[in-house]
């Protein structure tokens, strides 16, 4: 038997899985893939300050694809433009991401099983038990986790597309397009992006990815490669518990641990993935500490999302007006957060703001 079981080996496994090891726990890590991070079900958008605080497990300039500094926000026909003076986030490539992380665990001494899929309660190796299996999580249905609320069902396709800014992401707000959520296109490289949508209502998809690329003039070019994914848009009310003889947490998307504005979930679900490694064992400890690190954050993307679901799409175009005029677009160019957003809630952050409406010399 091992000290830890923790099941799926992406960003939260893997991080889970390797702060477990370092603190001198015997750990098995289980991936129903038999490749690490394939397929992959993500932009690989990273904000700069989530990779660095992950650095020490993943090198992400070894999987960089490219460097980005501004975002255009778009509404119906209202533009902001977000410009920073340094790199704001990173396009990475997100299977290299988890593989990279796995072979960490795997260079510093732990064990992985690959194409081992858990679908019953004999299969676990453990009574400490970490799920980081997914937004359709096989170990919250076996332990009857109560379930995520609301979800995005999101497409991408990597396009021969060449950006007129290839430092710059493009985010939709566009209702036809993506409603209940966003487009974005996302620049890899030169001759390429990546360009999606997601919605929130069951069977609008196909009707607004048609719309999006029609708008973009991709309606007749065929992407490279191309995937479908559910976004959680809503944490689960409880992440941990204690079931019989079994300890068990989850992280990362099987939690809900996602940013509801935006959809990216790397830096939580590793964030919180590093917590489970530590805290599995305490199911109630765990529900504390990840809540009070991270919960603040988590709800007010979600506050973001919940205020732009009610807006009509001239109060979206109103609201992107609003930023500039109130000059809230230059402070978030100063001080902007991609992932912890109460960090811009601090006096320093605050004084940022303040300082925007002094005359400049």
């Amino acid at each position: 038997m091992y000290d830890l079981h923790v099941v799926g080996a992406g960003p939260a496994g893997s991080f889970a899985a390797i702060t477990a090891l370092r603190e001198g726990k015997k750990v098995l890590l289980s991936e129903e893939h038999k490749q690490v991070g394939v397929p992959a079900h993500c932009s690989g958008l990273v904000s700069a300050s989530g990779l660095r605080q992950l650095k020490d497990v993943v090198d992400y300039r070894r999987i960089t694809l490219n460097t980005i500094t501004r975002a255009n926000l778009h509404g119906k026909r209202e533009r902001m433009t977000l410009s920073f003076p340094y790199p704001k986030a990173y396009v990475i490539d997100r299977a290299g991401f988890d593989r990279l992380a796995a072979e960490k665990y795997e260079n510093e001494g732990g064990k992985i099983e690959k194409g081992s899929r858990i679908s019953e309660l004999g299969d676990f190796r453990s009574h400490v038990i970490v799920g980081a299996d997914g937004p359709i999580s096989t170990i919250a249905r076996l332990f009857s986790f109560p379930k995520i609320s609301s979800y995005a069902s999101s497409w991408q396709g990597d396009y021969a597309y060449s950006s007129p800014d290839l430092s710059a992401v493009e985010v939709f707000f566009d209702q036809s397009w993506a409603p209940g959520f966003i487009g974005w296109v996302i620049p890899a490289n030169e001759e390429e992006a990546k360009i999606g949508l997601g919605v929130t209502k069951k069977g609008d998809l196909p009707r607004a990815k048609k719309k999006f690329l029609e708008h973009l003039h991709l309606a007749k070019k065929k992407p490279h490669s191309q995937f479908s994914a559910l976004i959680p848009l809503s944490v689960r009310k409880k992440t941990g518990g204690v079931f019989g003889n079994h300890h068990v947490v989850l992280a990362g998307d099987s939690a809900g641990q996602v940013k509801a504005s935006s959809g990216g979930g790397i830096f939580f679900g590793a964030s919180c993935g590093r917590l489970a490694g530590q805290l599995a064992g305490e199911p109630d400890e765990y529900e504390r500490a990840w809540r009070h690190a991270y919960g603040t954050d988590l709800s007010m993307h979600h506050l973001l999302r919940s205020t732009l679901d009610v807006l009509p799409m001239w109060g979206l175009d109103a609201w992107l007006m609003a930023m500039q005029r109130t000059r809230l677009d230059q402070w978030l160019m100063a001080a902007g957060e991609m992932d912890q957003y109460s960090k811009m809630l601090s006096p320093k952050t605050l004084l940022t703001y303040a300082k925007t409406w002094l005359p400049v010399e």
